[in-house]
This record gives structure tokens, C-alpha cells and sequence, in this order.
């Protein structure tokens, strides 16, 4: 019965198709982006969610392993454009960033 379900669930994924239509896998984290931000200047706010990564090769099958990629990718952002810091919330998707 468990074969049964599984071979169900494989071809249901095939037949939907297992890649969102930029290309990236449904399966899989691939970008990060900045959701909401406590920036001072309105600027820096607008310029805060403005801030999306895709990730390296085809994305994070853990989301625990995105999660720690995308806090990454924010902390070295932020260190790199702002003397002091502020916080801000993200979030990781299965589609890649928009163009």
C-alpha cells in the first residue's frame, strides 16, 4: 500500500510538472528575500525590500538549510550598506527572484 501511495505522489509530480514556470523546482528553496524592515529612512526601508538572492545551483531541499543561507546572505547585506544595523524579517520561496 505504501508503494502504492508513493508511486501516486511521484506521478501526480510529474504530470503537474515539479518546476514553478521561472524554471526553479517546486521542490526546492530557491531564493531569499528581505519581507519587512525597521530601517529608519523610507529609503532604506524601500531599498531593504527591494533585496532578493537566488540561491547557487538548484536551491535547498531542507528549509532549515535555506533558512541559515538567506540570514546569511541579510546579516552580510546589512553589515555591508548600513553602520548600524536594524532588524528585518525574510523569507525563503521555491520560485527564483523576479527580473
Amino acid at each position: 500500500m505504501k508503494h502504492i501511495i508513493l508511486l501516486a505522489l511521484g506521478l501526480t509530480l510529474v504530470a503537474c510538472g515539479a518546476s514553478n514556470s521561472d524554471g526553479s523546482s517546486k521542490l526546492t528553496y530557491s531564493s531569499c528575500k528581505i519581507t519587512k524592515s525597521s530601517a529608519l529612512l523610507a529609503s532604506d526601508r524601500n531599498m531593504d525590500l527591494n533585496q532578493c538572492w537566488n540561491a547557487s545551483g538548484k536551491g535547498y531541499e531542507s528549509k532549515g538549510d535555506a533558512l541559515q543561507w538567506c540570514e546569511k546572505k541579510i546579516n552580510s547585506y546589512i553589515a555591508d550598506r548600513y553602520i548600524l544595523g536594524h532588524s528585518v524579517s525574510y523569507a525563503v520561496e521555491s520560485t527564483n527572484c523576479p527580473k
